[in-house]
């Protein structure tokens, strides 16, 4: 494998972790570093990492350690293509714009989306001050007790963190602001729940009435030149970073599942490395539509569900492709150097099937664990746990064990 594959890789790779650090350490900076946001709702910072960790929890973490793993499998991809791939280096450079020219449109597009529709604003695009100085309508409503007809922005989002770290889920409290009208019977609609925007139990007519009254008020504050964040406008000029690296990814393991014969004649002394690297990925990037799910979730508590949204709709989608994609790399890749390990191999196949009708057919209760541990409710130990998951795993990477194969022996036989 060639000094240059390597560099190159290496070098995407950097740019793409510094990337993935930098926009949560300007949260962190922004809304943390001597700043009182949240201090009066009894909430901090971590309130939008974690209602937001799609974007500032599994990029740092799970987005990194899948960059790691991929690292030998992405240089052994570029090596490939540059010496025995017919016109490969021509197929390569065009294919390697295409990715990028596909997450700049694609980044534009979605860089105003932050609450899951493309028109809406999402609350760490604007100044923490600014959101502190907002009383709810009507104004000092939270303060005096009386009702509100939506509550402030930091209470809400502090009430949605709050709730969400004590329930499996908040599944329940989202409500259907967009009824069939070919259906005329809702009586859901004027069940009374808790609304997270009023603080108050009423039914969904008021309840979306007040998310759409909290969606304009970002809109509102955003339109301020003056009341914008530093961290919204770092996360739209990274946003193209995050969706190369998924786009990425996901065609590396795509290109190596077709060319899985030629690496097996060309690069058999990095098989081993080849094998872990890529199931170690894909695990890593499972983690993303889940936290990206709980988002959503999480975003129907507080912007409501009327807004059309294509980012919304495809996410289940994006989901079941990313299962599916798993499951090819798993029987791919999942592949024993010895005769006397093909049943573990055909066992870990299965389990990987299994495990995806299970998890098909609990869709809504893996999401509403997701909330908890990973989105809106994650702690500080469950975030630990993440964070521990990636230490373990990054070092099962970087120490893999060496095992030669037997003579004469395929890894496909």
């Amino acid at each position: 494998m060639t000094v240059g594959a390597r560099i190159f890789v290496a070098l995407n790779f950097i740019i793409l972790g510094l990337s993935f650090i930098a926009t949560t350490a300007v949260l962190y900076y922004e809304f943390g570093v001597d700043s009182s946001f949240g201090a009066n709702a009894g909430t901090d910072w971590t309130a939008l990492a974690a209602y937001y960790s799609h974007l500032f929890v599994f990029f740092p973490t799970f987005g990194i350690l899948a960059l790691i793993a991929l690292y030998v499998p992405a240089c052994i991809l570029v090596d490939l293509y540059w010496k025995y791939v017919p016109n490969g280096k021509v197929r390569f450079l065009i294919g390697y714009m295409v990715v990028i020219l596909l997450a700049l449109v694609a980044g534009s597009i979605l860089g105003g989306g932050g609450g899951g529709g493309g028109r809406l604003k999402s609350m760490f695009e604007i100044k923490p001050g600014v959101l502190e100085l907002d009383r709810g309508e009507p104004t000092g409503c939270a303060q005096s007790g009386g009702a509100c007809q939506r509550a402030p922005v930091v209470s809400s989002l502090a009430s949605v963190r709050a709730e969400a770290k004590k329930r499996s889920g908040m599944s329940k409290f989202v409500r259907d602001c967009a009824p069939d009208p070919l259906i005329g019977d809702h009586p859901e609609r004027n069940a009374k729940r808790y609304c997270f925007v009023t603080r108050s139990l009423v039914d969904a007519e008021n309840c979306c009435k007040a998310q759409e009254r909290f969606s304009a008020t970002l809109s509102e504050m955003y339109q301020e030149d003056e009341n914008r964040a530093i961290t919204g406008l770092v996360h739209r000029y990274l946003l193209p970073f995050k969706v190369f690296f998924l786009l990425l990814v996901f065609t590396i393991a795509i290109l190596l599942v077709i060319r899985h014969k030629t690496l097996e004649t060309h690069y058999e002394a990095y098989l081993s490395k080849l094998q872990r690297g890529v199931l170690i990925g894909a695990a890593a990037m499972l983690v993303w539509p889940l936290m990206n799910l709980a988002f959503l979730q999480s975003s129907g508590l507080l912007y409501g569900t009327g807004h059309a949204s294509v980012y919304r709709d495809v996410s289940p989608v994006i989901l079941a492709a990313y299962v599916l994609w798993a499951l090819l790399l798993v029987f791919y890749f999942f592949k024993s150097y010895d005769q006397a390990d093909r049943d573990f191999e055909n066992v870990g196949r299965m389990a990987g099937v299994v495990g995806s009708l299970v998890a098909a057919a609990n869709y809504q209760t893996i999401i509403d664990y997701a909330v908890r541990v990973a989105g809106s409710g994650a702690t500080f130990w469950t975030l630990g746990g993440i964070f521990l998951i990636v230490l373990g795993a990054f070092f099962f990477v970087v120490l893999q064990p060496k095992r030669k194969p037997l003579v004469g022996t395929k890894i496909d036989k």
